[in-house]
């Protein structure tokens, strides 16, 4: 393997330092005699190996030092992590460094002890893979590293690390995983178009498994709000992952179980992520769960929340009966949701709605057709007035479920009518004028 000649460059101390630290400044023991020999030889990749595959080294990133150091103590071990990281950059072998930086990543994960408050050795585990983040440039080792960063901020039993990925909690991670942030963030990191859909995909499921692990933290806490921003925010990275697939041939199991966990969360909690789940049938993925008969049924009801009408949903219930207890989906919130989804279809339709005709359609009686309206205004799907004496619903705007060319004509419909209404103005003020004129 090829040795860089760079080691001893930029200093031809620190490397012996950092050796000696991580030997207990013992310079006979045969580690520190076997790094002497690596540092002197500029081999940067087997002095990384022998320091990560030397247990009592390890003992001493994680532990303060017995002996005095030139770190800050108490930072010492970050520190002296830190130039180990510094040490990757002089490994001039592409798919040697990767191995490495593997073998670093996995000897903090896996590193356990007895003499360490659980809740310090996460912080030290997460501080030192922030500072592998942070030293490191290309995007597809950053994007990786993340996401074990993520992974052991859940993976530690320290229920405040965990909670700190909790959306809206201010704090980094947490702030990361908000909205679009993180597709931000891997926006900046490929500048340079390395990254492959793989490693956006790999950080997505790896996001949206640690934020489900959040959820069921707060669940156990019985903080059911905050539980519920972590289900919309795991709901969201999973329609991100599952963008990464351009084609029904790409679908893996992977790709399967969470396109099967998002059709669910689109039905149980149609309004939370209204805009962001629209494009929810066009994923390859989703598009799969129509092919496999055992998620035809799945597929049918989620085609049904994004576009159909009530009537549809209640002929699906009689065709497949247990679909809903397969899924774990109440009858009564579907239903629910249902008539709220038809409204909205009614409203795109029409602009005045007579208090009848929504009735009809929600199948409810003519009396509770208020409330249903204020219920889809609070929920934000549409905005309406009522004339309670003409009882006619008035509808200023509202969601749209979907928009093919029927939406189209409609929408040509309201636009020549909006001209024509411009024109006879137009034509009014000229007459108007004229008359002045005279």
């Amino acid at each position: 393997m090829p040795s860089s000649s760079k080691l001893v460059n930029t200093s031809d101390v620190f490397e012996l330092r950092l050796v000696h630290y991580l030997g207990e400044h013992d310079a006979t023991s045969p580690f520190v005699v076997a790094c002497e020999t690596h540092v002197t030889e500029a081999n940067a990749p087997s002095l990384l190996r022998t320091i990560l595959e030397h247990k009592p080294a390890l003992d001493t990133l994680f532990h303060k030092s017995k002996f005095p150091t030139d770190f800050d103590s108490s930072e010492d071990g970050i520190h002296a992590f830190s130039l180990l990281c510094v040490l990757l950059d002089r490994v001039e072998d592409g798919s040697e460094l990767q191995e490495i930086i593997k073998v670093l990543v996995q000897a903090v994960e896996d590193y356990t002890s007895d003499e360490v408050k659980n809740s310090d050795l996460v912080e030290k585990k997460m501080k030192m893979l922030c500072a592998l983040y942070n030293l490191r440039s290309e995007a597809r080792e950053k994007c990786w590293i993340l996401g074990r960063i993520f992974t052991v901020c859940v993976s530690g039993g320290n229920d405040e690390c965990t909670l700190s990925l909790l959306p809206g909690r201010n704090s980094t991670l947490g702030t990361l995983l908000e909205k679009n942030n993180l597709e931000t963030l891997l926006v900046q990191l490929d500048e340079g178009g390395e990254l492959q859909q793989s490693d956006k995909r790999a950080l997505y499921a790896t996001a949206s498994d640690v934020v489900g692990k959040v959820a069921d933290l707060c669940r156990r806490k019985e903080m059911e709000k905050e539980a519920s921003a972590a289900d919309e925010a795991k709901q969201l990275l999973l329609l991100k992952m599952l963008s990464t697939y351009d084609t029904v041939a790409d679908v893996d199991e992977v790709a399967t179980d969470a396109a099967k966990h998002v059709a669910v969360g689109a039905v149980c909690f149609p309004f939370s992520l209204f805009n962001e789940q629209r494009c929810i049938m066009s994923l390859p993925p989703v598009l799969a769960l129509e092919k496999d008969p055992e998620t035809k049924s799945l597929f049918a009801l989620l085609s049904i929340f994004q576009q159909g009408k009530l009537e549809d949903f209640q002929s699906f219930q009689e065709s497949n009966p247990d679909a809903l207890d397969k899924y774990s989906i109440s009858s009564t919130s579907a239903k629910r949701h249902m008539r709220l989804l038809s409204l909205c279809s009614l409203a795109t339709e029409h602009e005045e709605i007579p208090y009848d005709a929504i009735a009809k359609t929600l199948q409810v009686n003519e009396d509770d057709v208020e409330s249903w309206v204020i219920d889809a205004v609070s929920s934000g799907l549409l905005s309406a007035k009522m004339d309670q004496l003409e009882k006619v619903v008035l509808v200023e705007r509202c969601v749209v479920r979907k928009f093919g060319i029927e939406q189209w004509k409609i929408l040509q419909k309201r636009v020549d009518l909006w001209k024509k209404n411009v024109r006879n103005v137009l034509e009014g003020l000229k007459q108007s004028q004229a008359g002045v004129g005279i």
